[in-house]
């Protein structure tokens, strides 16, 4: 019985032992390894089976591997030298050197490598296959190979195929005609700019060198050149309004750009742009002109020669403005033949809100001659007008109130901060010469018809309540033409031009001596109503303006009569008598006292300030002494204590060598500017 039990209880053993193994034996791992992924360390671009030269292998499996079991079946064909390593279940062969460029290799694992439990791989891995990347290439350059018509602000933008060693591919690239490239980078695209911009009309061969290279090392296998040709230049810029670097430009003044031909303006989009930036409209204008009858100066054109920007509203006072003129403006039908971008800045003054006790002048500082004015030392010059055209004549009213110019023929007046501005002359006509009455109710002006027409001189109302439009003089206007003068509006000679202020009132505003355009001397009773009845010949041909002096109660002129070989300072009654003075030339000025400041010549023809006196025959005291510049436009300060003129070069009368100021009793002089003409010291 007993050992019937101890065969019972062994063979319970044995069954619990036999169920231990075979429980065992079910988690025991008899499954075989695999490849999981392969890829490439360093792939060129986004293709995986693309290769950098300096690249590693990476093979993934799918459980830990015996390492020696792999690296036996490991290959790569063509046989490259290398080593194996491992990151956990990661192989990865490093080649020894460089793989040869645009080669092709397969990678193969033999089946039969182990697991850790020894399981063996019945696959492999099968001729995986990649290739090298070949030398670098350009995929695409804009503007492309051969292109014409560039802008010469344009850039040149090249594409290459991959990542490129930036330092290596910039000391590579060559420009020629040479030019100062402005390189940048985007990924795979490099941008060139020109600094400073491009020539026009000119073919630029850009190169990059052998030297080159992609991240990878890989070099250009031969250089990469590209074409390009820049628009032609078909127009030139001639005048910027304002001028480069100009202060104390007025808040009112328009952007203007003129050309030497007309402009096409759908070339015009986006051409301008100013800093700070400017609300306005821009425009195509023709230039006023006045030199052929018929354009009547209000007359507008389709297309002209200026490229116009027009503020919405004043500019900022004490504002340096930065203007920038792209390289796009075309004549019209040749879009390929632009102007010159150009940059240039400006600074804006304060306006003015009286001109008592300031000088006003002509200057041509800001591109074209304007009316400016200066405090009695010569700072803080400010510009009023604002014309694309010069301004040839101007005049103040005696309370400083008002201003009136012109300019192209055309008359306007407008208060002296700007506001207010009316244009006098009506279309179909020109007007010169503006001279407000002494209740600044009306203006003097000089007048022709849009043909040309010699209509005299009228007085036309410029304030409410003022007498109706009337001529003074039938004939006399001056010449067409204004619109051509240059500089600040010189005259050659000591005189004043036609198209200036010349003439000067009683202070009653009763009578006016005026020089006409011929240079005759005409006085003119305003009482009677039919100016043939009302003009004094005075037999007078002067060359200058004359002035009212009020001690003496007449007025005063320079010029000759009948065969006189030279000019002397005249007297002129109110009554119609003329006296002779004395030797002088230019235009006549009177001072409160009594003095009278003209020209006079010395024996090298330079003309010097001299005063004289109105009542006496006594020769004029020249105040002036030099050699190297000659006076011209004397004028008195309020109270006679100082007179003020302007000076030209002697070896070139139509440059300005500034404006001067001179003390009658000392001779002490004193320069209030560099430029200038036509000075004028209001009350």
């Amino acid at each position: 019985m007993r050992r019937r039990l101890i065969s019972v209880g062994s063979l319970l053993v044995a069954v619990f032992a036999l169920g231990v193994v075979l429980y065992n034996a079910t988690l025991v791992d008899r499954r075989p390894p695999g490849i999981a992924r392969v890829s490439l360390s360093a792939p060129a671009g986004s293709d995986p089976r693309r290769a950098q030269p300096l690249t590693a292998i990476d093979i993934v499996f799918s459980e830990p591997v015996r390492t020696s079991t792999v690296e036996r079946r490991f290959r790569i064909v063509p046989y490259v030298a290398g080593t194996l390593t491992w990151d956990g279940t990661m192989a990865i062969f490093t080649p020894s050197a460089k793989l040869p460029a645009g080669a092709a290799f397969q990678v193969f694992v033999d089946s039969g490598f182990e697991d850790v439990e020894g399981n063996a791989a019945t696959t492999g891995l099968d001729a995986w296959a990649f290739e090298t990347v070949g030398p670098p290439a350009i995929l695409a350059a804009t503007p492309p190979d051969g292109s014409d018509g560039v802008p010469v602000e344009g850039a040149l933008t090249i594409e290459f195929d991959r990542y490129m060693d930036t330092r290596s591919v910039e000391s590579a690239i060559r420009v020629e005609p040479a030019t100062t490239i402005r390189p940048s980078w985007s990924g795979q695209t490099l941008t060139l700019g020109f600094d400073p911009r491009l020539l026009f009309g000119t073919t630029y061969a850009v190169t990059i060198g052998t030297t080159a290279a992609d991240t990878g090392g890989n070099r250009l296998q031969s250089a990469l050149t590209t074409h390009f040709t820049t628009v032609a230049a078909g127009l030139r810029v001639s005048t910027t309004i304002p001028a480069d670097g100009v202060s104390g430009i007025s808040v009112r003044t328009a952007i203007a750009i003129v050309f030497d031909g007309t402009i096409d303006p759908a070339s015009t989009a986006d051409a301008i742009r100013i800093t700070p930036s400017v609300a306005g409209d821009v425009r195509i204008a023709a230039l006023p002109a006045d030199s052929t009858p018929g354009a009547t100066p209000s007359a507008t054109e389709p297309t002209g020669q200026v490229l116009l920007f027009v503020p919405s509203a004043p500019l900022a006072p004490h504002t340096t403005y930065t203007v920038t003129l792209a390289s796009v403006v075309a004549r019209p039908g040749a879009p390929s033949q632009v102007a010159a971008g150009k940059t240039w800045t400006f600074t804006t003054g304060q306006p003015t809100v009286s001109a008592q006790n300031q000088i006003a002048f002509l200057s041509s500082r800001g591109g074209v001659a304007n009316l400016w004015l200066m405090n009695p030392d010569g700072s803080n010059p400010r510009q009023l007008t604002t014309e694309i055209v010069p301004v040839v004549g101007f005049d103040v009213t005696a309370d400083g109130s008002r201003v009136a110019w012109s300019a192209g023929g055309v008359a306007r007046t407008m208060r002296i901060d700007g506001t207010d501005g009316r244009t006098v002359t009506g279309d179909g006509r020109f007007e010169y010469g503006p001279r407000f009455t002494p209740d600044g109710r009306s203006l003097l002006v000089g007048r022709r018809g849009g043909d040309g027409t010699d209509v005299g001189y009228w007085l036309v109302p410029v304030a409410e309540g003022a007498p109706a439009e009337r001529q003074v003089l039938q004939t006399g206007a001056p010449v067409l033409g204004s619109s051509l003068v240059s500089g600040d509006a010189l005259s050659r000679d000591a005189g004043t031009p036609v198209w200036s202020s010349r003439a000067a009132f009683d202070p009653a505003g009763r009578h006016v001596l005026v020089t006409t355009g011929t240079g005759a001397v005409a006085l003119v009773d305003l009482q009677p109503t039919d100016p043939e009845l009302a003009i004094a010949d005075t037999g007078i041909v002067a060359g200058g303006a004359p002035a009212w002096s009020a001690p003496a109660g007449q007025f005063v002129v320079v010029g000759r009569r009948g065969a006189e070989a030279s000019d002397s300072l005249y007297v002129v009654g109110i009554e119609g008598g003329v006296t002779q003075r004395v030797a002088a030339d230019g235009s006549a000025a009177a001072s409160p006292d009594g003095a009278v400041a003209v020209l006079h010549r010395d024996a090298a023809g330079i003309s010097h300030v001299a005063v004289a006196r109105a009542t006496s025959s006594a020769a004029p005291r020249a105040l002036t002494d030099a050699t190297d510049t000659s006076d011209r436009w004397p004028a008195f300060s309020p109270d006679g204590k100082s007179v003020l003129f302007g000076r030209v070069r002697t070896d070139n009368p139509d440059v300005s060598a500034g404006i001067w100021v001179v003390d009658p009793a000392t001779g002490k002089l004193a320069a209030l500017s560099s430029d200038g003409a036509y000075p004028r010291w209001l009350p």
